[in-house]
């Protein structure tokens, strides 16, 4: 039995044969291919024709590996083929090896192995793919707020200075149109620019002491102006328990209540919007603060309350309502990094609960710095002559700046469009201050400001660069600051801006 079990079951057949130096076969078991004896070899398989060299050999031992033949049973193994030759005219030796369960289980092993190998290829051209498309992604969105930003600002700053001239009810009605367009513009390149950080993962909450009363009420004044412009009611209620000053991201904070309520509003035709702040609990120095934002317009469909929140998504036709689909995409994720979410209560044709609760820090040294006084005045703060050196390539930009600075009548603005032509005048001349743009053709802002920081003269050391830039990631603002900038001027940006941010660096 067991000599069955081994001739049935063995893994590994092997056949002999004794051939003559032509190749005709002398002596042959018969394990795989049998009646051998007086045949050519040849005939087995057009393999055999090739090693009739071989045969003529003497004392040698040929291995020729992975052969494919035909057995008796028309089936192909797999086979090893040792054409083994001796000294003098001792007749030459083949040994056939069946070896085709091995070669199929390796041939298996091999093939995941390279699948493996392959995925793993892919898997690696894949990220590398959504890196670089990512990089491309991040630079096209800069460039291109980089160049929508310096026409907006012209829009902005020339805006301003019509303002001040002379003109009649008609013309100001116009101007009103451009400062809402513009305003608007300015909202949306904000909204992708945030969408890009938090996709790149550089949006980040800055935690400080601020007045939450204060920004709630400030909040209040212009969403009642908005809700009236469309014929609604605006009502709030802020419980009289709200701690005044807390530590969080006042601006961040801001922009999600103002996303909240500009939906709110935006969302409703008939009714109004209610606007409720509450205190849950202080606790462990923090305060947790309730937001309530109600309103009584359309309503979102129930399987779609989870959609609102993904970026560029509305569900309602885009022609009847306004707006990119960033602003509650961006709201949760603000949120989120409060940790804290959005919950939202919605039926449809009735109106629309959004609701969320944020932690704020307690903490009794907290102080708020003093607040800026407006300037009303366009009349300089001194009669002295300013010297002001503009490195700017865009000429809309350079305009605005000429003419807003024309309009003090204390400054005179010396202006620099290419980068290697600033270290030259400046060696030539004496300037009180520098603004600087950050990208400009083949060179950059913060570069060249550490070339004027290398230069030997001490006022060359010390002269205030203020960069004018659309970048401010949290990673920019570090380097402008290595790199010896003094402050930044975020562009778009208008009249009231640029000589505030001016004035408190030469008054």
């Amino acid at each position: 039995m067991l000599e069955q079990y081994k001739k049935d079951h063995s893994q590994s057949v092997n056949q002999y044969i004794i051939v003559d130096f032509d190749g005709t076969v002398k002596e042959s078991d018969h394990v795989i291919f049998p009646n051998l004896i007086g045949q050519n070899i040849s005939e087995i398989h057009p393999f055999f024709e090739s090693i009739h060299s071989a045969l003529q050999d003497n004392n040698q031992t040929h291995i020729f590996s992975c052969i494919h033949l035909i057995n008796t049973k028309n089936q192909t193994i797999i086979t090893d083929i040792i054409v083994k030759t001796f000294d003098g005219k001792k007749l030459p030796l083949i040994v056939i090896l069946d070896l085709t369960i091995h070669y199929n289980n390796y041939q298996t092993t091999a093939q995941v192995r390279n699948e493996s190998v392959i995925n793993s290829q892919i898997l690696e051209l894949k990220n590398e793919y959504l890196q670089e498309k990512e990089t491309f992604k991040n630079a096209f969105i800069a460039n291109f707020s980089h160049e929508l930003r310096d026409p907006l600002t012209g829009v902005l700053t020339f805006s301003d200075i019509l303002k001040k001239t002379n003109l009649n009810d008609e013309q100001v009605n116009y101007l009103k149109v451009i400062d809402s367009s513009s305003n608007y513009l300015k909202q949306l390149i904000e909204d992708i620019l945030d969408i890009s950080k938090i996709e790149a993962g550089k949006l980040e909450l800055i935690i400080e002491p601020f007045d939450l009363r204060d920004l709630l009420e400030q909040i209040e004044k212009i969403f009642t102006i908005k809700a009236q412009q469309k014929g609604l009611t605006f009502t709030t209620n802020f419980n009289d328990n709200i701690p005044d000053i807390v530590g969080g991201d006042a601006l961040r904070l801001r922009q999600v209540l103002s996303n909240l309520l500009e939906n709110a509003i935006k969302f409703t035709e008939v009714g109004g919007v209610e606007f409720n702040v509450s205190l849950n609990q202080i606790r462990a120095q923090k305060a947790s603060i309730h937001f309530q934002i109600k309103d009584t317009g359309i309503g979102i469909a129930k399987e779609n309350q989870e959609d609102i929140f993904t970026s560029f998504t509305q569900l309602n036709n885009a022609q009847a309502y306004k707006g990119a689909g960033l602003g509650l995409a961006i709201s949760k994720f603000l949120v989120e990094l409060s940790h804290s979410k959005i919950s939202v209560d919605s039926t449809v044709g009735e109106g629309s609960t959004f609701s969320t609760n944020i932690n704020f820090k307690l903490d009794s040294s907290y102080t708020l710095k003093p607040k800026k006084k407006e300037t009303t005045s366009s009349k300089p703060k001194s009669d002295k002559k300013f010297n002001i050196l503009l490195v700017e390539d865009s000429e809309i930009t350079q305009l605005s700046i000429l003419k807003v600075l024309a309009s003090k009548g204390n400054y005179f603005l010396d202006i620099v469009n290419k980068g290697e032509d600033v270290i030259p005048r400046i060696e030539n001349s004496e300037f009180d201050l520098i603004l600087m743009d950050i990208k400009l053709p083949n060179s950059y802002g913060d570069e060249i400001t550490q070339q004027i920081r290398k230069m030997p003269e001490r006022e060359h050391k010390r002269i205030p660069v203020i960069a004018l830039t659309a970048r401010v990631f949290k990673d920019d603002l570090k380097r402008y600051k290595k790199a010896g900038i003094n402050d930044v001027i975020k562009k778009p940006f208008d009249e009231d801006t640029l000589i505030t941010k001016i004035e408190e660096y030469l008054t």
